[in-house]
């Protein structure tokens, strides 16, 4: 796998986490401190997932349009990334 692969897929692993813990937030204590400090940092790693799949080369156009999906663009991402490297 390449760098960039490499940093798509933990780039994806950690929005993952990131919508996981906002979502857990909301349906349990729903604290807007955490939500003020987590949404900032999901959207940012949801806009560097999104960019690394656009510019990043040798990607299908499945693995571009899914880093595009809301909430779902780390695991949809994840699971590109896992056939990409089986075929390769």
């Amino acid at each position: 796998m390449t760098g960039m692969l490499r940093a798509l897929a933990a780039l994806s692993v950690v929005e993952t986490v990131s919508v996981f813990a906002l979502l857990v937030n909301l349906v349990t204590v729903h604290d807007g401190a955490v939500a003020r400090v987590l949404g900032p940092i999901h959207g940012a790693l949801y806009l560097a997932v999104a960019v690394t799949a656009l510019l990043g080369r040798g990607l299908t156009t499945r693995t571009r349009v899914g880093a595009l999906v809301p909430v779902l663009s780390g695991p949809l991402t994840m699971v590109n990334l896992r056939q990409v490297a089986r075929s390769a």
